[in-house]
C-alpha cells in the first residue's frame, strides 16, 4: 500500500523544522473489533481523530479498521497538547459508546507515542505489526460472541472435569520476578503464577469477547482466582516464593480458607497482589484482607500503579509491603519525576517493583531508578538459568 510506504519513508526522514521534533502516535484498537458496537466505535473514532488532525497540521493514516497512525512534527509542548486531547477524545468515546470497556482497558496502551529522535526503530516495528495484522482485522468474520455467565459456568465445568493437575498444566503460567542487585545483577527471587487468559480464549472460550461486559469479566476473574487457589500446589515447589494476583473478595472465599489450611495457616512463602483500582473501590475489605495475610506471614503488593497514582496516593498508609509500577515505553521521564516519592516509600520499607519490563529501555530505567524488583519479558531474556532463592536466605530488595 502506497500510503504505508509513504508512512515508513516519513518515519525515516521526517520534515523537521527548527525547534520541532517528529513523533508517531500509534493506535492499536483490535480490542474493539470483535463485535458490531466496537466496529461502530472504531469508525466514529477514526473519523473524529482525522478531523481533529486536519485542523492541527497532522497526518492521520488508517492502516486497518482497528489500527491507525498519527504523524506529528512540532514543538514538544504542542505535541503534548495534541496527544492529551486525542486521549481525551478516546476516553469520552469509550465512555459514551462502549461503557462496559471504560476503566477496563489502559488508554496508554491503546495510544502509544514514539519520539523518532530515539524510538524510530520501535515506531517501524509498530507499523509493521499493524500492517501484518491488517488482513485479519479487516475480515469481519472475526466477530465474537459476548461474554456471558454461561461462559463462566463452562470454565468451572472444565475445571471439575479436568481436575486440578490437568487444568494447571493447560492453563496456569508463571513468570519470574528478579531482585535488582547492582553488584550481582539480576537474580530470580519470586515466581508469579497466573491463569492465562489467552489460553482460556484459545481452548475454552473460543470466539468470545472477554471484556465486552465489565461485570461479567470481573466475575470471571474471581472464578479463575478460586480455581488458581485450588491448583497452585500442583505447580509450585514447597520451597518456592510465589506471587498471586487476585481480587480482594477472593481472600474471603472458601477456596482461600482451604488454601490457608493446606499451607498450615502460614502464608510466609506467598505474596498477594491487589490491583490499585480494586483497593480504592473496596478499601475496608482490603484492610481486612491485608491484616489477615500479614498476620499469617504473607506479604501484600499494590499492583497496576502508574507514576500519576504514585504522586497522588499515600501508599504508606495502605501498609503494603510492595508497590508494583507498570512500565511502558517512553515512561522514563515520568518515573524520574517521582524519585522523591520512591525514596519516601523505600524509607518506610516498601519494596518498589517495576513490572511489564518488556524492552531494554524498561530494564535500564528500572536499574537507574533503583527499583528493587523487576519483572517482564526483557527480564525473562536476561535470566539465562533461573534458580529459586531458598526461603531461609535474607530477602531485602531495598538494601
Amino acid at each position: 500500500m502506497d500510503e504505508i510506504n509513504d508512512l515508513k519513508d516519513w518515519i525515516n526522514n521526517p520534515p523537521i523544522s527548527r525547534g520541532a521534533a517528529a513523533y508517531v502516535l500509534a493506535f492499536s484498537l483490535e480490542e474493539f473489533s470483535r463485535n458490531r458496537e466496537g466496529l461502530d466505535f472504531l469508525k466514529a473514532f477514526a473519523d473524529r481523530t482525522e478531523a481533529y488532525a486536519k485542523g492541527r497540521g497532522c497526518d492521520f493514516i488508517r492502516i486497518s479498521i482497528s489500527n491507525s497512525v498519527l504523524t506529528i512534527c512540532d514543538q514538544e509542548m504542542i505535541v503534548s497538547g495534541v496527544v492529551s486531547e486525542i486521549k481525551l477524545i478516546l476516553l469520552r468515546m469509550i465512555g459514551r459508546m462502549l461503557p462496559d470497556y471504560f476503566g477496563v482497558i489502559d488508554v496508554n496502551r491503546l495510544a502509544q507515542l514514539f519520539d523518532l529522535r530515539r524510538d524510530r526503530e520501535r515506531a517501524h516495528q509498530a507499523v509493521e505489526r499493524m500492517e501484518q495484522s491488517a488482513a485479519d482485522v479487516n475480515n469481519l468474520s472475526n466477530m465474537m460472541d459476548l461474554l456471558m455467565m454461561e461462559h463462566i459456568t463452562k470454565v468451572e465445568t472444565s475445571h471439575r472435569q479436568l481436575g486440578d493437575a490437568r487444568f494447571a498444566d493447560l492453563f496456569v503460567r508463571s513468570q519470574q520476578i528478579a531482585i535488582n542487585d547492582p553488584n550481582r545483577g539480576l537474580s530470580p527471587v519470586m515466581t508469579e503464577f497466573f491463569i492465562s487468559m489467552s489460553a482460556i480464549r484459545q481452548h475454552l472460550l473460543v470466539g468470545v469477547d472477554m471484556r465486552h461486559n465489565k461485570n461479567v469479566f470481573n466475575q470471571l476473574t474471581v472464578t479463575l482466582d478460586r480455581i488458581l487457589l485450588k491448583c497452585i500446589d500442583r505447580v509450585r515447589r514447597p520451597d518456592q516464593r510465589c506471587s498471586l494476583n487476585i481480587n480482594i473478595e477472593s481472600v474471603f472465599s472458601t477456596e482461600f480458607e482451604g488454601f490457608e489450611k493446606r499451607s498450615l495457616n502460614s502464608l510466609r512463602p506467598f505474596n498477594f497482589e491487589f490491583r490499585a483500582s480494586d483497593v480504592m473501590a473496596n478499601f475496608t475489605e482490603f484492610s481486612a484482607a491485608r491484616d489477615l495475610i500479614q498476620s499469617r506471614g504473607g506479604t501484600i503488593a499494590i499492583d497496576g500503579l502508574s507514576p500519576q497514582m504514585i504522586a497522588i496516593l499515600d501508599l504508606t498508609q495502605l501498609q503494603a509491603n510492595m508497590a508494583k509500577v507498570f512500565w511502558q515505553a517512553g515512561l522514563a521521564p515520568e518515573l524520574v519525576k517521582r524519585q522523591a516519592q520512591f525514596e519516601r516509600l523505600r524509607s518506610h520499607g516498601v519494596v518498589l517493583a517495576l513490572a511489564r519490563v518488556d524492552d531494554p529501555e524498561g530494564l535500564a530505567t528500572g536499574r537507574d531508578l533503583r527499583f528493587g524488583l523487576l519483572q517482564g519479558f526483557e527480564i525473562d531474556r536476561q535470566l539465562a538459568a533461573p534458580t529459586p532463592v531458598p526461603l531461609n536466605e535474607p530477602f531485602n530488595p531495598n538494601a
